[in-house]
């Protein structure tokens, strides 16, 4: 009788474990990439952005979490950006400080997510890559929408200094992915490379 109350004891306590730290080790953790990357009504990404395959292939399952985290996250602010671009775009020089934000709060948030996650070794170039892209688009974003609110076309802000610092970033980043992982499967490989090229204003 003690044996088997010891046994319903130990059993009960696995199933409060959380499937994430049972899972420690295994290639299963946490998936944040939502099922859709579907964009509003009105809006279109600039490139042929395709969403993140689950399997992650060439990337090693320690690292996976990471991931597939920080690739939603990016995702966030792809999606934002999008929509703060087009809203920048738009002739009527009205609601521009409004979509900044909107873009502000859903951008911020993924950085700060994104800053939160551990780096696994060799990512951290990759990481500080995307966030100083995304610090120097938030600062374009809203000089830039400033500017809009004030008078000033599009064309004339489309050539701030920080959107084309941005950009420099982003390639460097996409630099640094490609040299951690060699070994990517082409579905991983577009993929990723599309995030970060619908992520850049040019």
């Amino acid at each position: 009788m003690k044996n088997k109350i010891k046994k319903l004891v130990v059993l009960s306590a696995i199933l409060l474990i959380p499937q994430a730290v049972r899972a420690q080790g295994s290639n299963n953790y946490q998936n944040w990439y939502p099922q859709s990357i579907a964009l509003p009504s009105g809006h279109s990404y600039p490139c042929a952005l395709t969403a993140l395959p689950s399997n992650l292939e060439g990337v090693p399952a320690p690292e996976r979490a990471f991931i597939n985290h920080i690739y939603a996250m990016l995702l966030q602010c792809v999606q934002a950006k999008t929509i703060m671009i087009d809203s920048l775009r738009r002739d009527s020089a009205g609601g521009f400080t409004q979509s900044y934000g909107t873009y502000y709060a859903k951008t911020t948030q993924a950085r700060q997510k994104i800053m939160a996650e551990p780096v696994p070794g060799g990512l951290q170039g990759f990481r500080d890559g995307v966030v100083s892209a995304i610090d120097q688009q938030i600062l374009f974003f809203g000089k830039a929408s400033r500017a809009r609110s004030a008078g000033k076309s599009f064309q004339e802000i489309i050539g701030y200094p920080e959107g084309r610092t941005a950009s420099s970033l982003l390639i460097q980043a996409w630099g640094a992915m490609q040299s951690r992982y060699p070994n990517l499967s082409a579905p991983v490989k577009d993929s990723a490379y599309h995030h970060l090229c619908a992520l850049d204003l040019f």
